[in-house]
């Protein structure tokens, strides 16, 4: 695999490869942290919600003392998953599999038909722990227990969210959207983080009833890239939304946290989470989950997550395929990056840095 060069975007080695996918997923996926879910999705003890990162399966529950653990999702007999999906259980986890069973802070309390034998070399066994962190009212977790916390890491993300939502617990989970993005993971996030392409792609759709273009920015901060601009007003607005329904309603802000996962407000008071799930070298959900800050009618909610999945989600599923597909000509080479002004609407200064964490995960020079 070749390097990255700092005034060039990565070869197509790195998008098309079976192997780079591997060495993204050991370097990357495996020490970073993922958004799974909002705090209260998480607000019964009992309650759990599952999440996959490649073929490593993860889960988080709260435990009968209220704390959030964070497990991988096997069982120590012979692997079966506990949980699956998002749910409820009722003060201990029992594996379908030989009903193994385990208390919610991960320790073995019974085992089906074993002897006194049998428990000798099993009373120390507890579910594999992961890293688990809240960060702005969200649950994260990461497959490294020795992982930098993200608190650290991340400069004023919480505090720009609270001035659009000022209590960021009360936010509540009303519906989803998943796209399929025929595509490299880090293609889909290219493509996000840049406006390059809206004036051509989304000429109909987001910079005509969405967002300006006038004074829109995106800013590199650290391991994540912040997009801020105002609400369309001045043709047909795509959705209904209403700028004076709260303090920062006529905003747009989107703060993308490396590598795959974005905390978007969008105007009116609606809210989402973007998340990237990679599959594989060539195939990536693009996970799209719509919360209301407790004003907003859930239908209200919903038919925004249509509308946007039939308009501006849909242009950005067409155009991510057809760029890896043409990633594997022999003829394609990456062009150089447009900076431009450096942070506006035509720069692609965000795609530049998300290159420079890429490469610094992967120690390329």
């Amino acid at each position: 695999m070749s390097t990255v060069s700092n005034n060039t975007p990565p070869d197509a080695s790195h998008y098309i490869s079976a192997t780079a996918f591997e060495l993204d997923r050991e370097r990357i996926f495996n020490r970073t942290w993922h958004c799974v879910a909002h705090v209260s999705e998480l607000s019964q003890r009992g309650d759990y919600v599952c999440h996959d990162i490649i073929n490593e399966r993860v889960f988080v529950v709260r435990d009968s003392d209220g704390e959030l653990r964070g497990f991988h999702n096997l069982c120590r007999h012979r692997g079966h998953p506990l949980v699956e999906g998002r749910g409820h259980v009722d003060g201990r986890l029992i594996c379908p599999y030989h009903a193994w069973t385990y208390e919610l802070d991960g320790r073995l309390r019974g085992i089906p038909g074993a002897a006194a034998s049998d428990k000798q070399g099993i009373q120390n066994i507890c579910l594999k722990p992961v890293n688990i962190e809240v960060y702005a009212s969200f649950v994260f977790v990461n497959l490294d227990l020795d992982a930098q916390p993200l608190k650290d890491t991340l400069s004023g993300i919480e505090v720009e969210l609270k001035s659009f939502y000022p209590d960021l617990n009360a936010l509540r989970f009303v519906c989803e959207t998943e796209i399929p993005h025929q595509c490299n993971w880090k293609i889909s996030i290219e493509n996000y983080n840049e406006c390059y392409h809206c004036p051509t792609v989304h000429s109909s759709t987001l910079t005509r009833g969405v967002l300006s273009m006038t004074g829109y920015t995106v800013t590199p901060k650290g391991p994540s890239i912040w997009h801020e601009g105002k609400a369309q007003t001045e043709n047909d607005k795509l959705y209904d939304y209403d700028v004076s329904h709260s303090e920062r309603a006529g905003d747009y802000a989107g703060y993308w946290i490396w590598p795959l996962v974005s905390l978007c407000c969008y105007p009116g008071g609606f809210f989402t989470i973007r998340q990237w799930i990679p599959i594989d070298h060539c195939n990536t959900i693009y996970r799209y989950r719509w919360f209301s800050d407790g004003r907003l009618d859930d239908e209200a909610v919903r038919a925004l997550m249509e509308n946007h999945r039939t308009t501006t989600g849909a242009e950005d599923e067409i155009v991510v395929a057809k760029i890896q597909n043409a990633m594997q000509s022999t003829a394609f080479e990456p062009g150089p990056y447009v900076v431009g002004d450096g942070c506006g609407p035509l720069s692609e200064v965000g795609v530049r840095h998300f290159h420079s964490l890429y490469r610094q995960a992967l120690n390329l020079h």
